[in-house]
Order: C-alpha cells, then sequence, then structure tokens
C-alpha cells in the first residue's frame, strides 16, 4: 500500500527536506560542490528555525544548538558547533571560506573533501603553513548528519506534542507546492465558499 501511495504521490508533495536532500545528492552526483553546500547549510538553518525559533530569533543560538544536540552527537565531524555556524556564514554569505568568526579567530575555517579526497595532507600542510586555522569537513558526512537529524527529530515528535505542535506551525510558514489540479480545486472551493457567504 505504501509503495502504490508513494507512486501516486506528486514530486510536488514532497516535503520541503526531502527535496532539499534529494537536490544535495544530485549535486554530489553531479560535482556541484558549493550548491551541495548551499542546500545542506539551508536545510540545517531551516530546521533550527522549525526546532528553536519560538525560543530565541538568534540565528547563530539557533543553528549551534541543532548542532549541539542533533548533528554532532554520534558524528566522524570534527567541527565545533560555532565553527559549523562559521562554515553556514561564509558559504551562504559569500559561497567562500572566510567569515568573522574565522577571521576574529573564535573560530577555524572548514575546507572541504568531497567525494573519496582524502583531507589528510591537506589538513596537514594547512597546520604547517596557518596551524590551528582550519579543519576538515565531508559534505557526505554532514548529509549523512543532517538527515540523520531530521529523522530522529520526526521520531520525537511522534511522541512529543509540544514538539509536534512547534514542527506543524513552522511548516505552516513554508511554501506549499500543488500540482495545478489540486490547486484549483483549493482555490476554486474557497472562492466559491467565500461568494456563498456574501450571499447569504
Amino acid at each position: 500500500m505504501t509503495s502504490t501511495l508513494g507512486a501516486l504521490m506528486s514530486p510536488l508533495e514532497k516535503s520541503t527536506f526531502a527535496k532539499m536532500f534529494e537536490a544535495a545528492e544530485l549535486c554530489r552526483e553531479r560535482a556541484l560542490d558549493i550548491p551541495m553546500l548551499v542546500l545542506l547549510y539551508t536545510a540545517m538553518d531551516t530546521l533550527a528555525w522549525a526546532l528553536y525559533g519560538d525560543k530565541t530569533q538568534g540565528v547563530r543560538e539557533r543553528f549551534t544548538a541543532l548542532c549541539d544536540s542533533h548533528i554532532l552527537p554520534g558524528s566522524s565531524i570534527q567541527c565545533a558547533a560555532l565553527e559549523l555556524y562559521a562554515a553556514r556564514c561564509s558559504v551562504l554569505h559569500t559561497l567562500g571560506w572566510e567569515s568573522d568568526l574565522s577571521k576574529s579567530g573564535k573560530a577555524r575555517s572548514v575546507f572541504y573533501s568531497f567525494g573519496t579526497d582524502d583531507p589528510t595532507l591537506a589538513q596537514a600542510a594547512l597546520e604547517l603553513t596557518n596551524p590551528g586555522q582550519f579543519v576538515s569537513l565531508r559534505p557526505d558526512e554532514l548529509l549523512v548528519a543532517v538527515k540523520g537529524a531530521v529523522a530522529t527529530i520526526a521520531k520525537l515528535a511522534s511522541k512529543d506534542e509540544g514538539l509536534a505542535t512547534r514542527l506543524s506551525i513552522a511548516a505552516g510558514k513554508q511554501f506549499r507546492s500543488l500540482e495545478s489540479t489540486a490547486g484549483d480545486k483549493i482555490f476554486g472551493a474557497f472562492i466559491e465558499r467565500m461568494q456563498s457567504n456574501e450571499r447569504t
């Protein structure tokens, strides 16, 4: 039954995160490295907002809380939460590696190792020229960690009404994609109802 429903589901009806992860995987397959990072950091930003947006407006605070609670535990990622936030800032703001936090010495800059590339020699070379200033990160590992975080949070929400409510409110503020036929039915019914109310 599930596979049948999945086959009938429009691609537009996939969840936002499912679309983001599928796009990130397509970027990986086609060696679109920077777009993959943009998608991953955006997904992390969105997840942090959905989880903590009702508690704090601070993007940095939300993002690092997500990393400490759901991204880094159990992963092999060597970055600290603040370093991932700095990397997020540098990629999303400049498509580069330098951030205000790295320039001030508060976080190491992240360099990325894609595919089967081994960052060991690059890390060793950077330690000789810029000791303590750079740390390597495999985007594949980040993708696995973020997908795992979404799955874990969804599981937690099934048993936590407060969390489920927060996530539902957040989802209601995101774009929703509709096929034209389904959209026409919804909008047509709405218009008909409004016109009916005006006549009564």
